[in-house]
């Protein structure tokens, strides 16, 4: 770790977020099936990202296709059996 002095002014480049080659290999590349870490694509507290929405949306457009390719047999039973939970989901 490193001593801050109390009062110093810490400051971050957001741009620099995920790109650490001791954490994140080939951090320039979107890869859909690198291994889940803490990130900060999307910022976090009064500066987080107004397109996050977006942006999660338009890469579901790229993993669901994928997911069935995979998983072609994969169905639900019934709707349900589905929990709908979370903020994104307000219903089904």
């Amino acid at each position: 770790g490193y001593h801050i002095p109390k009062g110093d002014t810490v400051m971050t480049i957001q741009a620099s977020a995920n790109r650490d080659e001791d954490r994140y290999e080939d951090g320039e590349s979107f890869q859909v099936y690198r291994d889940r870490q803490s990130h900060q694509a999307f910022g976090n507290g009064p500066h987080f990202c107004q397109g996050s929405h977006v942006a999660r949306r338009a890469v579901a457009h790229v993993m669901l296709p994928l997911l069935f390719d995979r998983f072609p047999n994969m169905t639900i039973p019934s709707l349900d059996d589905v929990k709908w939970r979370g903020f994104g989901f307000r219903g089904p």
